[in-house]
């Protein structure tokens, strides 16, 4: 009898201790669980603003590129028209100095020995530098804009020599027929050399043959030369 009281005893001691440690846990559980909970959220709202932190971070040095993308585009606007006056300038000063082809009106001068046998009078009749230097000179008081000779463009280095039986320009062989082109007035280029280019006037009475024709597209080749200055500083 008095061990079967003990026994209840201790089953009545373990059921308690069993519902003790049971509620202890939970406790502990829900307690863990809580600090679990406020320590996710603080390290959310922790995650949150620093994210906002680099945000706006960032947006600031957006803000600062795109300020200096305006500037550089204003700049590159300034610098196209700037690099377009001058293109439009450096297309002009080489097609002054001869650098360039160029087109336009203006009239075509075609000279070709005459086939005078007399031994003086052959000599009258052929075509010498010194009468395509005239020709020049004569066209360039008309205004003439461009002049070539037998695809040789005339600049201001141009020399037109003799040599024995050969005539060069531009330090280049040419030959009979001379054929000279000029930009300018059609009208008054062609006044000029017709009627008052005594040059021409002479020529034709030597024997040497002249043709003048009017033209709208006149065509001058570019200098392939090379400008040289010995003297300039």
């Amino acid at each position: 009898m008095k061990n079967k009281k003990i026994a209840v005893l201790l089953g009545a001691m373990c059921f308690l201790l069993t519902i003790g440690i049971f509620i202890q846990v939970k406790t502990v559980s829900q307690s863990g669980t809580q600090a679990a909970r406020t320590m996710s959220e603080k390290e959310l709202r922790d995650s949150v603003l620093e994210m906002k932190e680099k945000y706006e971070k960032q947006y600031k040095i957006l803000e600062g590129k795109e300020k200096e993308l305006d500037n550089l585009i204003a700049s590159v606007s300034v610098n196209d028209s700037t690099s377009s006056e001058l293109s439009e300038r450096l297309d002009d000063v080489n097609a002054e100095i001869g650098l360039t082809a160029l087109q336009g009106e203006g009239i075509i001068i075609r000279l070709e020995d005459g086939e005078e046998t007399n031994s003086i009078s052959a000599m009258a009749s052929v075509v010498h530098d010194s009468d395509l230097k005239a020709i020049v000179n004569d066209l360039c008081i008309a205004g003439a804009e461009a002049i070539s000779i037998n695809e040789q463009r005339i600049v201001s280095t141009t020399a037109i020599t003799c040599i024995g039986n050969v005539i060069k320009v531009n330090d280049e062989k040419i030959g009979n027929p001379f054929e000279i082109r000029a930009i300018g007035s059609k009208a008054f280029l062609d006044g000029a050399v017709s009627m008052n280019g005594r040059t021409l006037s002479q020529m034709k009475k030597a024997g040497i043959k002249v043709d003048i024709k009017r033209s709208d597209t006149v065509v001058i080749p570019r200098f392939d030369g090379i400008f040289t200055r010995d003297y300039i500083r």
